[in-house]
């Protein structure tokens, strides 16, 4: 095994028999302990951990990108069963004392519901990117044959997002996941969906409004999230015999109407009203929302409280079909790079400077917390860099109204979600340079190795 080291090295710290479950994210080895009171320190010395960060519910070790291949050495040397999907917060909350607080909760709600489908977003987003590219170019025609066909295949996973957020929202609430699946069926089904044209439906004493809830995750989440108390609640009360066939029967014939007419109706106000706020709000104040989001963003990643972006990001797209934040996060990510690599130069330890060079670059694909952990925080003067280039470019970004079209990861392989038929990506572009040169000159000037 290519890690089996760095794994051992890691069970001589934290004992097997206190490991209660293990996962990964993108860039962290994530464990949920019987009991927290290990010796952080002595992790955080282990060739291969980057850092070491502490929750409420878990202790995650920031070891980057390479994560999964560590993740699954892990499991195959403890004889944990591998999870195939990216999740936060897919497990049992442990026994240590910490409670978390409402914000905590929250956030790890929305991780757990919204890493797992990630891929498919991805996935969906760079293949209409993909299109977008060979239409302009005009290598294929998009109104017919391949053009189509691959066009419809990238909106699968927006257009059913329902569904996919019906699934994680079961699994993260304990509810069968067919159930979250059949949840969210209701909310597309066509006659509901073919309400949107015209009255709501009467149901016994009151209406049930037409909306359309394709491309939302809101109104899914909040009735999968209702539907599980209410079950538990009716399951709680039929015999075990019975249980099969009536538990399911009672809450979908009696709560699943109410549910239509009350919850998923709320997620929809929601999801308009969060989407329409952030809306204004880059309206309003334009260069200065771009500045705050685009230099902070970095904070907020670490924080892990970029995950509450991800319903206003996914609205914006579906009701008016871009979104502004879309380019923020990418315009932190090269200010990340940018001051990585120009602290780089400042380094006088080959071994780390290289390391630097290597994590400053794979800012640039969308991955900044090696660089965040390794050595931005550790030499600081590149934190300042990555604020100062990020709100400058956050500024330059909305002075030139730059509007991301697709969801992607953003990196360099997202530039396709901003061609249009003007200069969006040209102007792109010109904002990620800028915030390049700035980050990069102001870390490189300012950053002193004094080891």
């Amino acid at each position: 095994m290519k890690y089996e080291k760095l794994c051992n090295d890691i069970l001589q710290v934290i004992d097997e028999d206190n490991i209660q479950d293990v996962f990964c994210c993108v860039t962290r080895l994530r464990f949920v302990l019987k009991n927290n009171n290990v010796d952080k320190k002595a992790l955080e010395e282990i060739d291969g951990i980057i850092q070491v960060k502490e929750t409420a519910s878990q202790l995650q070790l920031v070891i980057g990108s390479h994560v999964q291949e560590v993740y699954r050495d892990f499991c195959e040397i403890t004889g944990f069963e591998a999870n195939t999907q990216l999740a936060d917060d897919n497990v049992k909350q442990g026994t240590n004392n910490k409670k978390s607080s409402i914000v905590e909760k929250v956030l790890d709600t929305l991780s757990s519901i919204f890493l797992p489908i990630m891929p498919a977003l991805v996935a969906g987003g760079m293949l209409k990117s993909v299109v977008l590219i060979l239409t302009t170019l005009k290598i294929i025609d998009g109104s017919n044959g391949i053009g189509i066909v691959l066009n419809s295949i990238g909106d699968v996973p927006f257009y059913f997002l329902p569904f996919m957020v019906g699934l994680t929202t079961a699994k993260r609430f304990k509810l069968n996941e067919m159930f979250g699946l059949m949840v969210a069926g209701t909310l597309l089904y066509p006659t509901f969906m073919n309400q949107t044209a015209g009255a709501a439906i009467t149901f016994g004493f009151f209406d049930i409004p037409a909306y359309n809830y394709a491309s939302t995750v809101l109104p899914t989440i909040l009735s999968v999230i209702a539907f599980s108390y209410l079950f538990k609640l009716v399951d709680g009360f039929v015999t075990s015999n019975l249980k099969l066939v009536f538990s399911g029967l009672i809450t979908f014939a009696i709560f699943m109407p109410i549910l239509l007419f009350i919850v998923a109706p709320l997620g929809n106000y929601l999801g308009v009203g969060l989407g329409s706020v952030t809306q204004a709000l880059f309206n309003t104040t334009g260069p200065l929302a771009g500045a705050l989001f685009a230099g902070l963003m970095s904070f907020i990643v670490m924080a892990g409280m970029h995950s509450a972006l991800f319903p206003i990001m996914l609205q914006n797209l579906g009701s008016i079909g871009y979104s502004f934040l879309f380019p923020a996060f990418f315009i932190n990510n090269i200010a990340v790079s940018g001051a990585t690599l120009g602290a780089s130069f400042k380094i006088k330890d080959p071994k780390i400077r290289a390391a630097a060079v290597s994590s400053g670059g794979l800012g640039i694909l969308g991955i900044t917390e090696p660089a965040l952990y390794s050595f931005d925080i550790k030499y600081k003067q590149p934190l300042v860099g990555i604020i100062i280039g990020g709100a400058v470019g956050g500024a330059l970004y909305m002075l030139l109204a730059v509007k991301c079209y697709k969801f992607v990861l953003p990196g360099l392989f997202s530039l396709p979600a901003y061609l249009d038929d003007g200069n969006n990506l040209i102007f792109m572009i010109l904002t990620l340079l800028v915030t390049f040169i700035v980050s990069f000159i102001y870390s490189f000037i300012m950053t002193k190795d004094n080891g």
